[in-house]
């Protein structure tokens, strides 16, 4: 039994990881998240995707770690 006063943690030890987002442009029908599979989500992947011709217009990266 816990003692009094313990809380869980709410991201478990070792699981902290940042994950990156491109905002990618689409003219006139505006800016989205583009969706990426959660296991292509660090920046090695992104960089290459991005180098490769992946995303339309992309303006932005955001790294979230969570």
């Amino acid at each position: 039994m816990p003692r009094t006063g313990w809380t869980p943690r709410i991201v478990p030890y070792g699981a902290d990881q940042t994950v990156y987002l491109v905002i990618d442009r689409f003219g006139g029908r505006g800016t989205v998240y583009r969706k990426t599979e959660v296991e292509r989500t660090d920046l090695e992947t992104i960089i290459a995707d991005l180098m490769s011709g992946q995303f339309n217009d992309p303006i932005r990266v955001v790294a979230n770690n969570h």
